[in-house]
């Protein structure tokens, strides 16, 4: 009986010990990466990336969200008007998500051809 008690125990000093050490080990050879380039002259502007900017996203995930929703909708009135299984209403999400994103695109590319680049 007290062989079980460890095995939860070591289980999760095990796995947070490994995802301590993986980071640990990626910013350390990051931070030697980055002053060995410091050292040989490289210009430390390279270390920062520049943010890219989406001005579409919220619309793509506002998009996206109401295509979902719509879907759980009409999965709903397919399962209490029919005897589908489940298949149907996670067809449903897909489909209308799909959809959504498919909005998406069309409202983008005629917003970029009226010169909105």
């Amino acid at each position: 009986m007290e062989d079980s008690i460890w095995i939860p125990i070591i289980g999760m000093i095990t796995t947070f010990g490994t995802t301590f050490g993986l980071v640990f080990y990626y910013l350390h050879t990051r931070n030697k990466q980055r002053l060995t380039m410091l050292e040989k002259g490289v210009d430390p502007k390279i270390f920062c990336s520049k943010p890219t900017s989406n001005k579409y996203a919220s619309l793509k995930w506002s998009l996206l969200l109401i295509g979902v929703a719509i879907g759980l909708l009409f999965a709903s009135v397919i399962d209490s008007a029919t005897d589908l299984e489940e298949g149907a209403q996670f067809a449903m999400v897909l489909l209308f998500g799909g959809l959504g994103l498919l909005t998406y695109y069309f409202i983008v590319r005629k917003n970029d051809e009226n010169g909105d680049k």
